[in-house]
């Protein structure tokens, strides 16, 4: 099958990998960005119903890849269905812990995932990380914390700040299975599945906690901003990563993802 991103037939595995790299470091890009928007605009729009929005009109970017429902399997849907609930419970806390936390204080902590993706790929694959990748990832994490928390006026821990944290391990554990089954399926196909799962999962507990706005009432504006974090981000962000995955290990994966809270800030 044709790769829509490059041919993978016609390049070496080195030109594969830089390519990779490039695409993960754009993800980080078009996810920073989101911080700000997504803070303001929950301020109107209740979350999970913002969540299912935003992940349903990221679907519709994957229309130009419908033909490949032909690649549909019970495997496939299984794989597309954990890891899019893994997703969902990460954007879920994230975008919850927004709502009390500053954009840069959940941008530091939300890459502690990088910390934790090692510890998880070590116990999932029994193989330990080499000394190079331990320092790359001890001063990123340093990095962060002199980008992103030098502008705090307290040290006080906030309920926001929790949500965020736990919204990191979320996202840890969704990297390292992804790793591991973007190497198995049509990532065209599994990318819609997962997206589709997290959009049915956001209405769905938007329906439970009774959630109510008028989505239609939003001004243009806000569906330009919308759009925009559908298509522009999620849509986009989940290609790119799950072709970037096929390439680059997890732990190299959340290396490169903690340049996103500098988008952020």
């Amino acid at each position: 099958m044709k790769n829509f991103i490059v041919d993978n037939g016609k390049i070496n595995l080195s030109t594969r990998r830089i390519i990779a790299i490039l695409l993960l470091i754009l993800t980080t890009v078009l996810w920073g960005t989101s911080f700000i928007l997504t803070k303001n605009l929950t301020q109107d729009v209740p979350i999970f119903l913002y969540l299912g929005v935003r992940f349903s009109i990221a679907i519709f970017g994957f229309i130009p890849f419908i033909f490949h429902i032909k690649h549909l399997n019970k495997k496939i849907v299984i794989m597309g269905f954990i890891t899019g609930l893994l997703f969902f419970f990460g954007m879920a806390f994230q975008t919850s812990g927004l709502q009390s936390t500053t954009a840069g204080k959940a941008g530091f902590i939300t890459g502690l995932s990088t910390i934790i993706v090692p510890f998880l790929a070590w116990f999932a694959h029994k193989k330990s990380m080499s000394l190079r990748i331990w320092i790359a990832v001890i001063l990123s994490v340093i990095g962060m914390a002199f980008l992103f928390l030098e502008g705090e006026t307290t040290g006080e821990i906030i309920i926001g700040d929790i949500l965020v944290l736990i919204c990191a391990f979320f996202f840890a554990f969704y990297i390292i299975l992804n790793d591991k089954y973007v190497r198995l399926s049509d990532i065209y196909l599994y990318s819609m599945i997962q997206l589709f799962i997290i959009s049915i999962s956001s209405f769905s507990v938007s329906f439970f906690f009774r959630e109510s706005y008028d989505i239609f009432s939003m001004s243009l504006t806000l569906w330009i901003i919308m759009i925009y974090l559908g298509i522009g981000v999620m849509a986009l962000a989940f290609l790119f990563q799950n072709w970037s995955q096929q390439h680059i290990g997890p732990t190299q994966t959340a290396i490169i993802f903690t340049l996103e809270p500098v988008f952020a800030a």
